[in-house]
């Protein structure tokens, strides 16, 4: 139904189906890794999730790249390495978050 509002090619709607049945079920871990992204920027400490959110997109591509020209697994391929890529940045920010220290200074603030 969605798809539809883009195109209604058959061969469109064929690869969104396919792209929507690997990475769509995936969609959580992807959810929780930008939840805790934006945890980390409350807290103050963004450079390791943004590095995470880095190695995602790259493990991704790179994912995708193996799979499309060493395995020949086509389309398939790349859209099973973007859901790995999403697996390992909810992975890697849990673990940021979980190692996350309390500031050495925590004077109280005085209204």
């Amino acid at each position: 139904m969605w798809l539809e509002l883009f195109s209604t090619h058959p061969e469109v709607i064929r690869v969104g189906t396919l792209y929507l049945q690997i990475v769509g079920p995936i969609y959580g871990f992807y959810g929780l890794g930008i939840a805790l992204h934006f945890a980390m920027q409350g807290i103050g400490s963004v450079v390791l999730i943004v590095v995470a959110n880095g190695v995602r997109l790259l493990a991704s591509a790179v994912g995708a790249l193996i799979a499309i020209y060493w395995f020949d697994l086509g389309t398939i391929g790349f859209f099973v390495a973007v859901a790995i890529g999403f697996c390992a940045f909810a992975g890697m920010a849990v673990n940021i978050l979980l190692r996350v220290k309390k500031p050495a200074n925590t004077a109280a603030v005085t209204a």
